[in-house]
């Protein structure tokens, strides 16, 4: 009688072990499941992407018109006579005077930014579609225009207020490629620009 007891007794024990055993690796299962790996917490999904880029973009979306020249130093340490502001300030008359020379104004130069990241430009009322790609962090921009890249940098300083410059060569190809004038005198009045400053860079002020 003792003896049976013994082994019903083992049997209950053994069973309620095996639940026990059952109901622990269960748990551990479902906590393995709910733990993220470095890749899954690191890696961005293309939406994640978009949706940080449509919020970049949203700073500069809208039409920006020409509202005068600008000029910036590519590097504090390269040029420091053109960032002193007086400096700055005498460059800055002489590429509006060339400006205003080939009748680039608010008018017939504009920039439409979209927040999907395609662009319209109209340079001298030559209107060109195109892509780019905003930086915020940094102010890089990077244009697409008739598939020619064109590397920018972009101040936002205030909410209805932006400038975009580029190295002189480029702006100079900007405006041979935008509006075929090559050798005419639009080129004319900007060649002084590679000439003398090849640390400065040009471009415009714009205006909401």
């Amino acid at each position: 009688m003792r003896y049976a007891m013994k082994i019903h007794f083992l049997c209950i024990f053994t069973l309620i072990c095996t639940a026990v055993l059952q109901v622990e690796a269960q748990i551990t299962q479902q906590a393995d499941t709910s733990v993220l790996s470095p890749d899954q917490v690191f890696t961005l999904s293309p939406s994640d992407i978009e949706q940080e880029t449509r919020q970049a973009n949203r700073l500069i979306v809208g039409c920006w018109r020409y509202d005068g020249p600008s000029v910036d130093a590519k590097s504090k340490g390269l040029l420091a006579g053109v960032v002193k502001p007086v400096a700055k300030g005498k460059l800055a008359r002489k590429l509006k005077k060339a400006f205003k020379k080939i009748r680039l104004t608010k008018n017939n130069t504009t920039f439409q930014m979209r927040e999907d990241g395609t662009c319209s430009i109209s340079l001298l009322g030559h209107d060109v579609n195109g892509t780019y790609r905003y930086n915020p962090d940094d102010g890089s921009i990077q244009f697409r225009w008739l598939r020619v890249p064109f590397t920018a940098r972009l101040v936002h300083n205030k909410k209805n207020e932006m400038s975009i410059t580029f190295d002189t060569d480029r702006l100079l190809a900007l405006f041979k490629l935008l509006t075929a004038v090559s050798g005419n005198s639009t080129l004319k009045a900007l060649t002084f620009l590679s000439d003398n400053y090849d640390d400065v860079m040009v471009g415009f002020k714009l205006k909401k």
